[in-house]
């Protein structure tokens, strides 16, 4: 009987090292999920896929698939930054894509026939162009951490207002709700500036931040205080009349507010409606998207 040859132990422990599968971890790409080709990094001298070399709101990944430069704000000196573009013509910014974890480069990034726009990436009942819209976050179900999904805090448009009753499509089923619009509403004229970033960076279709307006209205209250004589009079003697004077100034604020903004085809972030007054309907508060 033949004897089989023997095989140093040295070789069949290297050969059955051979034999064990490689670890997954040595698969893995970089460490924010994706690496960036060699040769794109050499061109714009950058390493970190995850990193924002130009501060333009888009990590060089994001970059890289939207075919934008990384180290220049406005790539194509349009007077839009990166962020707001839309680079895949899908209707998402490439701001709004990177929330969502969509791909710039592609319109549907899972390839399931359903344009990136009509995914809904957080599940928050609120696909992803109507958060964009709204000024939601299409990557955190509530944006606003209060406590209430997206989906669920009448965001949508305006499609009619009377100045007495307001209807407003939600963004979230496309139904209508129509209610009474009063002195007792508390409008707010600008959706929060870190809904979907600021400076410009995917919150608009235009490309403009939501800083500019917020600053705006915060100065028209204090020239309003400041010029105001009988303000003065009444900080200095102490009485109520600072009350009565700021009232007065927040009442003229809020007229000019809607007077501008609550317009047919206004985009609203959230909506609160009351039914306990005098049994009917009513909007207690609107809190606008202002792109004006």
């Amino acid at each position: 009987m033949p004897v089989a040859p023997r095989v140093p132990l040295s070789v069949a422990a290297a050969l059955a090292l051979l034999a064990l599968p490689v670890p997954v971890a040595l698969a893995k790409p970089a460490a924010s999920g994706h690496a960036l080709p060699m040769a794109w990094q050499h061109r714009f001298h950058v390493r970190s896929a995850a990193a924002d070399t130009d501060h333009d709101g888009l990590t060089n990944w994001t970059e890289f698939r939207a075919h934008t430069n990384p180290r220049r704000a406005d790539s194509d000196h349009d007077g839009t930054r990166d962020g707001a573009e839309d680079a895949d013509r899908d209707a998402l910014s490439d701001a709004t894509e990177q929330r969502a974890g969509t791909d710039p480069g592609r319109r549907d990034t899972d390839h399931d026939g359903l344009p990136d726009g009509r995914e809904d990436a957080d599940h928050d009942g609120l696909r992803n162009l109507a958060e964009q819209q709204t000024a939601n976050d299409p990557g955190d179900p509530d944006t606003d951490d209060d406590g209430i999904r997206d989906g669920d805090e009448n965001a949508g448009q305006i499609v009619a207002f009377d100045g007495h009753t307001l209807t407003l499509r939600l963004a979230s089923t496309g139904r209508t709700v129509t209610a009474g619009f009063d002195d007792a509403t508390a409008v707010d004229c600008s959706a929060p500036d870190d809904a979907q970033g600021d400076d410009g960076d995917g919150t608009t279709d235009d490309g403009t931040g939501d800083d500019a307006p917020q600053a705006a209205a915060s100065t028209g209250d204090d020239a309003t205080d400041d010029d105001d004589p009988t303000a003065s009079a009444a900080s200095a003697s102490g009485s109520a009349g600072d009350d009565a004077s700021d009232e007065a100034g927040d009442a003229s604020a809020d007229d000019g507010c809607v007077d501008e903004v609550l317009d047919v085809g206004t985009w609203v972030h959230e909506a609160e409606l009351l039914d306990d007054r005098d049994g009917t309907s009513v909007f207690a508060s609107l809190e606008l998207v202002d792109r004006s």
